[in-house]
């Protein structure tokens, strides 16, 4: 089946006769930022996941599988093994981010 000319292509395409106006470059940047001032504070739809496995956790807290089984071990993290899956909670994470913390001198 073929188009008509006449009829104006659809919008969302980009054509190469077509032009890109400075309105149009100005429609583009407001939406950008809008979407990236929604992600930063929060208003995404993606929620951080709530438990995370053991190579996730070595990934975020940049240590070793030995290093990790140690804070297992001396309970510094909590932990939950499901078969042969340890999985830990994010909000415990925190939580001992929190109670290692150092305060600034200030």
């Amino acid at each position: 089946m073929e188009k008509k000319r006449n009829q104006p292509e659809e919008s969302s395409a980009l054509f190469t006769h077509q032009l890109v106006t400075v309105a149009d470059l100005e429609k583009f940047k407001e939406q950008m930022l809008s979407e990236m001032r929604r992600l930063l504070t929060g208003g995404g739809t993606q929620h951080a996941k709530q438990w995370l496995k053991s190579r996730e956790v070595r990934k975020l807290l940049d240590v070793s599988p030995g290093k990790l089984h140690a804070m297992r071990v001396s309970r510094q993290l909590a932990f939950m093994r499901i078969g042969g899956v340890i999985y830990y909670d994010r909000v415990e994470i925190e939580k001992m981010f929190e109670k290692f913390k150092i305060a600034a001198v200030k």
